[in-house]
């Protein structure tokens, strides 16, 4: 019998000579570890500039305290789109980081899961004492700081995953729903550190993916009234599906006037700016009263203009939420089992795509219309 044994990487390979199979990984405890079903996978990787080529790379192998993962689904996300386009992401690299699949090989000192397992690509908390690289750092901007070219995602077959990093998906919740997670993982942390109160009557401007995901978490956190201010009727018309109280088209209507209107005059508490478009800052600090918060989650590539004039005599603030934290994952998948979050109008047939697709669509994603969320059949 031909044996094939592969070390983890920068380790010393050592060959075991004891022979039977309850010692194969018994032997002087090294973290030796089986092959990989396939040896080779698939995965969209960056070729350049708004290059995507889909090419066969080596499937990773686990380390001892990881997992491999063989990838169901991957949704396109808005930031993977600005890397792409605006060619923030290295040669060789695979972006991709909403993603869901099932275990399908453990290390050999995993212990927390199981092959069969499914589980959403992240919101684990490392273990006590344990150094993360400073990514972010202090002075993260996604604008200047690219993707490291040997950078493994989730457009890609299977990806190889630290133990603690993914979360279990709970019984009840769809793959489909589930693949979700890291976006409304956003959209929590973007309603929980605003000054968001119940019972108010909140806006969110831009209903893509965040957009709608915010506001689905504003009407399970118990706002009053959501309203929704997005032009592209696709967009518009899942907003209304899910539960917007007001859906404003800003190319017909003027959204600040509007706002102030329905709520009788000085404007909302918090306003939440998913779109990135240039009017979205100036209009989000108009629309809110005298001590509001713009609360900005959209990554605008482009500069803005701000007449500060219209806004400064309120002492309205403006606040950044950037990405999450596992308590923010926790609570997603929470309220996806309670059926308080849904994928309706979100993930639908239209939505899933396969390689050969992953080019034009990120070129499509580049100025999106009639699209809300589109995810690679891995």
């Amino acid at each position: 019998m031909l044996l094939h044994f592969i070390g983890a990487p920068g380790q010393s390979l050592v060959l075991p000579w004891l022979t039977g199979p309850n010692n194969f990984k018994k032997c002087f405890a090294l973290p030796i570890v089986m092959p990989a079903k396939d040896s080779m996978m698939k995965a969209a990787v960056m070729r350049g500039t708004q290059k995507l080529v889909v090419e066969d790379i080596p499937t990773p192998e686990p380390g001892p305290n990881q997992v491999l993962v063989k990838i169901k689904y991957s949704a396109l996300c808005g930031s993977d789109v600005h890397r792409f386009q605006y060619g923030m992401a290295n040669d060789g690299s695979v972006l991709g980081h909403e993603y869901i699949g099932e275990v399908v090989q453990t290390g050999r000192d995993v212990t927390r899961l199981k092959e069969g397992d499914r589980i959403v690509g992240g919101g684990g908390a490392p273990p006590a004492g344990t150094v993360l690289p400073s990514y972010p750092n202090d002075r993260y901007s996604a604008r200047t700081v690219g993707i490291e070219a040997t950078r493994i995602g989730g457009f890609a077959e299977y990806i190889a995953m630290d133990e603690w990093r993914p979360l279990l998906i709970p019984d009840g919740v769809s793959d489909e729903l589930a693949v979700l997670a890291e976006p409304a993982s956003i959209a929590v942390h973007s309603v929980r550190t605003s000054k968001f109160k119940l019972g108010d009557t909140t806006v969110v401007m831009g209903a893509g993916p965040i957009g709608l995901l915010i506001m689905q978490v504003l009407k399970a956190a118990g706002a009053a009234q959501v309203i929704v201010s997005e032009p592209a009727e696709a967009r518009a018309e899942a907003a209304r599906a899910l539960g917007a109280d007001l859906v404003i088209n800003p190319m017909e209507e003027e959204v600040v006037d509007r706002v102030l209107e329905l709520s009788g005059g000085p404007g909302v508490p918090v306003a939440f700016d998913a779109a990135a478009a240039k009017p979205t800052f100036q209009q989000g600090l108009e629309m809110v009263r005298r001590g509001g918060q713009l609360l900005v989650v959209s990554m605008a590539w482009e500069d803005v203009d701000l007449r500060t004039v219209d806004w400064i005599g309120r002492e309205v603030e403006m606040k950044a939420a950037y990405g999450s934290q596992p308590i923010d994952w926790q609570t997603v998948l929470n309220l996806m089992q309670r059926e308080q979050l849904s994928e309706k109008s979100m993930v639908t047939d239209e939505s899933f795509i396969g390689w050969d697709d992953m080019q034009s669509s990120m070129e499509r994603l580049m100025k999106p219309d009639e699209h809300v969320q589109l995810v690679l059949v891995c």
